[in-house]
């Protein structure tokens, strides 16, 4: 759902705070020019969805004047239960008739009335049944239009340019990945998987071609709230001690309320995954991508690692580009690294 036309500023707006990126390619490799990010208040975004426009858009303005991007044409990231991403087969069409007739195709597919989505579907292949019947497989996407047009008009209102639309979880597998950029081979299936603090995306992906997309509501923040809830602490001084956990200090039951949160959302991800990996086309999944400031949460590798043994990669999709003309020092840059994955491959989509 993205569109073309100029260079575009990708617009990250998650639970806690609002990123934006611009990204230069070339020869030499990717750059990132331009990055900046501005905290939310509570309660703006829930669920991945916005509930407050005139505080995202009031968000959105002090960013742009905060951190001075040149262009105010964005394309946006959505991610949420409101988004319904399937795997499904349809009768062999080439891809203009299939767009003509989307809507008529799909409408015993999606959960949702089709009038009332925003369509869009990429092609995995074409195939022959046993029977003769010439087939295609299809990973559609579908969004209610009106949480989409909620986006698009808060970015309106904090004074942008909407150009397009993306899946996050596509854009950040395009931000971390090489081999979904196709830079590298690999062998097998490869897991993508963004801990952000209200939700968790997760992608697997055989060579770029996505086969598999959940979003789940789970991210940092249950973390944080169950320590709050189990301490009987205020929010803020519950992160702050989830911070400390991680730096490896912390009293005993609050290394027993965040292990528990954390095996919660282990064992959500390996379910998705073996999910994905039991189906008759699943291929074998063989490498993992983490990020999202989710997961920097003390121990989540770790027991990621033990539960899926498979060797975690944590992914650096800022400082793996060039930055030097992005505004950020060498420690920003490092700070933000775990977050800046959405915003980087939104831009990365139009560079």
């Amino acid at each position: 759902m993205a569109f073309g036309g100029g260079p575009l500023v990708g617009l990250d707006i998650g639970t806690s705070a609002i990123r934006a990126a611009q990204v230069k390619t070339g020869r030499g490799g990717g750059a990132v020019t331009a990055f900046g990010q501005v905290p939310l208040p509570p309660d703006v975004v829930v669920d991945g969805e916005i509930r407050d426009g005139e505080a995202v858009a009031e968000a959105i303005a002090q960013l742009w004047k905060r951190a001075k991007f040149r262009s105010k044409r964005v394309v946006i990231g959505i991610a949420n239960q409101r988004v319904v991403v399937r795997q499904i087969d349809l009768p062999y069409l080439d891809e203009k008739e299939l767009r003509e007739s989307l809507r008529f195709q799909v409408a015993d597919h999606v959960p949702m009335p089709v009038e009332d989505a925003e369509l869009d579907f990429e092609i995995i292949e074409d195939f022959q049944t046993e029977g003769g019947d010439h087939l295609m497989r299809v990973l559609l996407v579908a969004a209610a239009s009106d949480m989409v047009n909620g986006f698009v008009q808060a970015a309106s209102d904090g004074g942008l340019d909407p150009a397009g639309v993306d899946l996050t979880p596509f854009a950040v597998t395009r931000a971390v990945s090489p081999a979904a950029r196709g830079e590298v081979g690999a062998a097998g299936a490869e897991a993508v998987v963004d801990v952000g603090a209200g939700v968790t995306n997760i992608v697997v992906h055989v060579g770029g071609e996505p086969r598999f997309v959940r979003i789940l509501l789970l991210g940092g923040d249950d973390v944080t709230r169950a320590l709050s809830e189990g301490l009987a602490v205020p929010f803020e001084e519950a992160e702050a001690m989830k911070l400390d956990l991680g730096r490896g200090g912390g009293a005993a039951e609050a290394t027993r309320l965040l292990g528990r949160r954390v095996d919660a959302l282990v064992d959500e991800i390996r379910g998705s995954i073996d999910y994905y990996s039991s189906q008759e086309e699943g291929d074998p999944v063989t490498s993992v991508i983490v990020t999202g400031g989710g997961s920097l949460t003390a121990g989540f590798v770790p027991k990621l690692e033990q539960t899926l043994r498979l060797q975690i990669q944590r992914a650096t999709p800022l400082t793996s580009l060039s930055f030097s003309k992005s505004g950020l020092t060498e420690e920003q840059a490092a700070q933000v690294d775990a977050v800046a994955a959405a915003a980087i491959g939104l831009a990365m989509g139009d560079s």
